[in-house]
């Protein structure tokens, strides 16, 4: 008895991680795939110079790129951080990278509002 009630909690757990992990697409931010004429821009933050400005309000900066691409009326159909490297070294200077880089996919016609702020085409 004490084997049977045990391996049903064994199956009811490992049916309630698999479930628990079911993330659907419009979750992670991701329509339908990418608006068909969309383009990679990036953009090389620096210490603290970046046009969101310092991003204190959440440990994730995508976050802040993201709400800044969109708040100047920009569509972004994906948003991606490459971290520095362990061995970069930087001064702390404002205008300074700071090695992380941003890659932000944006319709065509947004393009060339984000290369006036910064960003560069891929």
């Amino acid at each position: 008895m004490k084997r049977k009630v045990l391996f049903q909690l064994f199956a009811l757990g490992l049916l309630w991680q698999v479930t628990a992990c079911q993330v659907t697409e419009n979750q992670l931010g991701e329509g339908d795939g990418p608006p068909a004429t969309s383009q990679w821009l990036v953009y090389h933050e620096t210490q603290c110079a970046d046009p969101w400005g310092y991003c204190n309000k959440n440990p994730d900066t995508r976050v802040c790129v993201r709400e800044y691409v969109e708040n100047q009326g920009y569509t972004v159909a994906d948003i991606s951080v490459t971290p520095a490297p362990p061995d970069f070294a930087a001064c702390e200077a404002c205008q300074c990278p700071s090695g992380r880089v941003f890659k932000v996919r944006v319709t065509e016609p947004d393009v060339a509002k984000l290369l006036a702020v910064g960003f560069k085409k891929l």
